[in-house]
């Protein structure tokens, strides 16, 4: 059996990191209009934001459709040429993709190899952690089953939540059902928070009148993690906002001064959701923590 690991740009990987850890990373595509672009391939996270403004006095509205599942099939092919025999293919989270339920539903034409996929009920970081575990284990000589055993560890410890400007892009992408958040959410005063819940689903979780507000809010539930055994791993992730992520990070090292605070860009497959001037905070158990002996099988 050889194992490959399989997944797309919206877990916040970048081609030079697929190809150290030996994971196939496929570009999500990112429409404008009747255009399409390539995330991180003919479409850097600085581009996008710029095209989003630009295109809002057109009233032009960015997608993210998912990944053709002739492009997965391409794939798979090109891997069994390889000698890959088997690939786990991470998706992003159904709460806002469908990706995985059409992968498990097109399983069986793929014949080439043998697919496993894994929904991470998260995206960008939290969705990378998992994808890194995934590639740490197969080079280390791990089964499916054995993946899939700390997989599903550190899924049960990711968290994200995020400030947006505006609910508007997440009403028109589907991404959150306003009758499923307690309260009129898609008009409370000030910037609406989001959080995603463990099975993976987004939510309307109040609101901030300031960032600052909803940044020590963020801090405050990251607080009950840190405190907690295993090491934790957090990133903050902001929507092309260098000036507020700088601010962010020192404000989080100021409290929390024996943590290490990770900076990541919200890329164009989710920033469809988010829009401009979004920021966030995501944390999970250091997946190199699973990858300990007594964590071994």
């Amino acid at each position: 059996m050889k194992i490959a690991i399989l997944t797309d740009t919206s877990a916040g990987i970048a081609f030079d990191e697929a190809k150290q850890w030996h994971i196939h990373l496929l570009s999500a595509p990112i429409m404008f209009g009747n255009r399409q672009y390539h995330e991180y391939e003919d479409l850097s996270t600085a581009d996008y934001y710029r095209l989003m403004r630009l295109s809002k006095s057109k009233k032009m509205v960015p997608t993210a459709p998912q990944l053709s599942m002739q492009t997965i099939q391409a794939a798979c092919a090109e891997l069994a040429q390889n000698g890959v025999t088997d690939v786990i293919i991470i998706g992003p989270s159904l709460g806002i993709s469908g990706f995985v339920n059409t992968l498990a539903a097109f399983v069986e034409n793929i014949t080439s190899v043998h697919v496993h996929p894994w929904d991470s009920r998260g995206i960008l970081t939290t969705m990378g952690e998992q994808v890194r575990l995934a590639a740490a284990l197969v080079d280390r000589g791990a089964t499916i089953d054995e993946i899939f055993e700390q997989l599903t560890k550190l899924r049960a410890t990711t968290h994200s939540a995020f400030v947006i400007d505006s609910i508007k892009p997440l009403l028109r992408t589907g991404a959150v059902n306003p009758s499923h958040s307690p309260g009129p959410a898609p008009i409370l005063p000030g910037k609406p928070i989001l959080v995603f819940e463990s099975n993976g689903k987004m939510r309307v979780a109040g609101s901030a009148l300031r960032l600052k507000g909803a940044l020590s809010d963020f801090l405050d539930d990251l607080a009950t993690d840190i405190a907690g055994v295993a090491p934790v791993k957090a990133t903050i992730l902001n929507a092309d906002q260098p000036e507020t992520t700088t601010q962010w990070v020192a404000t989080a090292q100021e409290r929390f001064p024996t943590v290490t605070f990770e900076t990541a860009l919200i890329g164009p497959s989710f920033g469809v959701h988010v829009g401009d001037g979004a920021m966030g905070l995501a944390w999970c158990q250091d997946y190199r923590s699973l990858l300990a002996p007594e964590n071994e099988n």
